[in-house]
């Protein structure tokens, strides 16, 4: 791994943000910096408080808040800062305040207490487009509020329509929740391809954009459907060209499971409004199922609970598929994400150089046996017994039933992911001619450059960043220096180990549209960090084992893909889902 430092602040004043009003010459003019800043004391911070600053001070959709975290804060002196207050609390607001991004250092983000305050933009609808350490013990997040954010897991499990009592279990989806997915559904399907490229096809092994803005709506009818009864939605012949894509071979293209036959010619296939129309007619029933279950009128089974919870999960995937069909055309054609700043790529670089490198090369994992997957057969949800059995249970699909253990010896795993620079120097150097260039790098006359939602951007940026890339390619870079891919057990005890997730401060939940580079391995947190939000390769293939109950919900969704063609991948983000980084494991 690159071996980085940390760089120190250059204020001088204690307490205080550092305004360097005065000093220009160390000041960058930048366009996503606010109009107005918010100077507070850690232990004001609540949610009802921050999201009265923002409704107050926000110019644009975008604030400056800077986080005293100091025993006992000082209010910044008076002249540029105004004091003002709050029922609970006081902070002072300046409009004046100038922010140098030129060596602004990089806030752990994984940081318990760096954590806390995400968990609260997001519970605010708000993310963070930049952060940085100030003097003293301060730290300035440049807030927006975007077209949606998605809250964190214990917001959501906490509103499950069937929680615990410990409101630690339980994932079937809130209407809420279904919102935001749509937000994000819509934003990336009718905002950011356009027109002329709904009938592309990004990925030729793949359909065209087109097929799956209306296979969303036609899956959720037809699970809906079979789960409750009642009659396709009209147009009902969108059951025919809609309801299943095609992943055929790689090595064999012809080869493929039962998929729709889709129209050939670009005149056939319905219009883009008629399937919007047809998308807004489902949700209206997925609605009307919801206002059913909270008025009675509906018991609430384990096989509609399971079909909400299948049909919402089934969505979140295809919007990770569709980024990436979408990433393949970037520069070309695809616009950015609506209501995103676009990141500040030269400012982010070069706080990515200050993050620490890991405490020690790799770690020892285990021996250990690790449980994989859970008791929730969806062979029991007819049972009269268990039918209505809900309550703080969590649903999931066939493949994850019944629980098994998994005996796993000692190994020893690197702290990060191989990047971007890594791999790049394997692939001119020992790699040539053994591996391709990853599909999300595009190289012409000025160089290589990675493909982002917000356009190419010089691979110098996205260097510290994981790579991308095929199974095969980074089993031979694994191979190549020494190591291998790791087993499904063994990179599940890692991550078990040492992710923190989405609560613990992760690039997961669409913080970030880009990976960032991995923060794992720092003495400081006993290792526990981020990958960086990416999926990660394993070796295990995607098979069956004892007890499997076949889902008869979507049948074949995991039976026809036991082909020894399929890799098992495992997940903490919501960024990628084709081509993933490598874990690099090495036998003991």
């Amino acid at each position: 791994m690159h071996s980085q430092t940390s760089s120190s602040s250059e204020s001088s004043r204690s307490g205080s943000p550092d305004t360097r009003a005065t000093t220009p010459s160390s000041t960058l003019e930048k366009s996503y910096l606010p109009q107005n800043y918010v100077y507070l004391a850690s232990t004001a911070l609540s949610l009802p408080t921050l999201s009265t600053l923002f409704d107050r001070h926000a110019s644009s959709d975008r604030m400056g808040l800077i986080i005293d975290h100091s025993p006992n804060p000082a209010f910044p002196a008076q002249g540029e800062w105004v004091k003002e207050s709050l029922p609970a609390s006081e902070y002072s607001i300046s409009s004046a305040y100038m922010v140098s991004t030129s060596s602004a250092n990089c806030p752990i983000s994984t940081d318990p207490v760096q954590a806390s305050q995400h968990h609260i933009f997001s519970l605010a609808g708000l993310r963070s487009i930049f952060s940085t350490t100030l003097a003293g013990s301060c730290t300035l997040h440049v807030l927006e509020k975007p077209s949606f954010v998605f809250p964190p897991l214990s917001h959501t499990v906490s509103r499950s329509l069937a929680p615990s009592t410990e409101g630690t279990s339980g994932n079937i989806p809130t209407l809420e929740e279904w919102q935001v997915l749509w937000a994000s559904w819509d934003l990336i399907t009718l905002q950011m391809i356009p027109r002329e490229l709904l009938h592309q096809k990004p990925i030729d092994l793949r359909h065209k954009c087109l097929f799956y803005i209306g296979h969303i709506p036609t899956f959720l009818d037809m699970l809906i459907s079979k789960s409750i009864g009642g009659e396709a939605t009209e147009p009902k012949y969108f059951w025919d060209i809609f309801e299943r894509g095609i992943d055929p071979h790689v090595d064999d293209p012809d080869h493929c499971h039962n998929h729709s036959e889709v129209p050939e010619k670009d005149e056939d296939w319905p219009t883009i409004e008629t399937i919007i129309l047809f998308r807004d007619r489902v949700r209206a029933r997925l609605r009307r199922l919801y206002d059913d279950i909270a008025t009675g009128k509906r018991v609430l089974t384990r096989n509609i609970a399971r079909t909400l919870v299948m049909t919402h999960e089934h969505e979140g995937w295809h919007v990770e598929t569709l980024l990436y069909m979408v990433i393949q055309r970037a520069g070309f054609g695809t616009l950015p994400p609506a209501g995103f700043t676009v990141p500040p790529w030269e400012d982010l670089v070069r706080q990515w150089a200050s993050i620490p490198a890991p405490s020690t090369p790799g770690v020892l994992v285990g021996p250990a046996t690790v449980i994989l997957g859970h008791q929730d057969s969806e062979g029991d949800d007819k049972s009269p017994e268990l039918s209505e059995d809900v309550v703080g249970r969590t649903f999931g699909w066939d493949n994850e039933s019944p629980p098994r253990a998994v005996h796993v010896g000692q190994f020893k795993a690197e702290w990060r992911l191989v990047t971007n620079g890594e791999f790049e120097v394997f692939w001119r150097g020992p790699g040539k001619d053994l591996v391709e260039m990853p599909k999300n790098w595009f190289e012409d006359e000025a160089g290589i450059k990675v493909r982002t939602v917000f356009g190419l951007i010089p691979i110098d940026i996205a260097a510290n960043w994981p790579v991308l890339t095929s199974y095969d390619d980074l089993a031979r870079y694994a191979e190549y220096k020494g190591g291998r891919l790791p087993t499904e057990a063994e990179l599940r005890l890692f991550l078990d180990l040492y992710d923190v997730g989405h609560e613990g401060g992760a690039n997961v939940g669409f913080r970030h549209w880009h990976p960032i580079p991995g923060n794992m391995g720092l003495e400081a947190y006993s290792g526990k960090g981020s990958n960086g939000g990416v999926w990660e390769w394993t070796s295990t293939h995607f098979d069956n084992h004892e007890g499997m109950v076949p889902t008869q919900l979507f049948t074949g969704y995991s039976t026809d893909f036991f082909d020894t063609k399929h890799q098992v991948v495992v997940s903490i983000s919501s960024s990628f889902w084709f081509d993933l980084p490598i874990f690099k494991t090495y036998s003991l």
